[in-house]
């Protein structure tokens, strides 16, 4: 740990070089051989009302809801779009859940039961399912999911508030009676814990649990809190001691952003914190913390 590196800056260039060739004098700004292809940007969002994830512990519970709707309120929609669902990430295993879909905003419901029958087999712990639509402009279609390629959605994932598929994950559901009392490190890619080093967890909450760094002098609870509805660990920013006791790096800071990489597993009892760690002098990055009930 003591060798741990920290950036003070971060700069990133990006350096964009467009080079046109073969261009005759009067092709103006874009050749007319090029055909410019107008497709909609169709947002997929999960509905707050339905559920969140799918609980293994209650399969017949799971009611996931989502909207697909147009990005940009009033533009031109596709003149259809097929909704598919893609499983564990894998484009080569896609399947069409509702067909010839005309209006937008369109909403849908999805069972464990319809999904079990999609796919033909049941719903198991650690698998994910994302809905989207695959929209046709003419005598184009433009697939989420293509087997090649790029998704329909790909180039404006970075779009405030845009979502290019609703995911539903199987999960365990949160039971805070697991998350407290003695923890084994199984690693610290940072590196201030130590492979099966023991760490108490404190419950605060039926949601939320805290921890201490010991390698901090004067060290502070490390506050978690769990999103129960998809069991996502998350830390605000926060303190956690005077300085590292293995450098003079002081005030250090730790936090947790919402990800599907923070996250808690009740059926294992092990959580994984993506933690990003700064001092006064700068940040160290973002390093795992994997950790399993003793």
């Amino acid at each position: 740990m003591k060798n741990r590196k920290i950036n003070i800056f971060a700069a990133l260039t990006l350096g964009l070089i467009i080079t046109f060739a073969g261009c005759k004098k009067d092709d103006g700004s874009i050749r007319s051989s090029v055909v410019i292809m107008s497709v909609p940007v169709v947002s997929t969002k999960i509905d707050a009302t339905g559920s969140q994830a799918i609980d293994l512990l209650n399969l017949a519970g799971f009611s996931g809801k989502f909207k697909v709707d147009l990005y940009f309120p009033g533009a031109t929609p596709p003149d259809k779009v097929d909704i598919v669902v893609r499983k564990n990430g894998s484009n080569t295993n896609v399947k069409v859940v509702k067909k010839d879909v005309t209006t937008l905003p369109f909403s849908f419901t999805v069972t464990s039961a319809d999904i079990a029958a999609i796919f033909g087999v049941a719903v198991a712990l650690g698998d994910t399912y994302d809905f989207a639509p695959d929209l046709y402009v003419g005598v184009n279609k433009y697939e989420a999911f293509p087997v090649t390629g790029t998704g329909n959605g790909a180039g404006v994932i970075a779009y405030p508030l845009y979502s290019d598929y609703a995911r539903f994950a199987a999960i365990c559901a949160y039971d805070p009676a697991i998350y407290e009392g003695d923890f084994l490190v199984v690693s610290d890619a940072f590196g201030d814990f130590s492979p099966g080093e023991v760490v108490k967890f404190t419950k605060i909450s039926n949601n939320s649990f805290s921890f201490i760094d010991p390698y901090v002098t004067s060290p502070l609870p490390i506050i978690v809190t769990i999103n129960t509805l998809n069991n996502q660990a998350t830390i605000a920013k926060q303190k956690i001691g005077n300085a590292f006791v293995w450098a003079s790096y002081t005030n250090p800071n730790v936090a947790v952003a919402a990800s599907s990489t923070s996250v808690v597993a009740p059926c294992s009892k092990t959580i994984t914190l993506a933690i990003a760690y700064t001092v006064d002098q700068g940040s160290f990055g973002t390093y795992n913390l994997v950790l399993k009930k003793k």
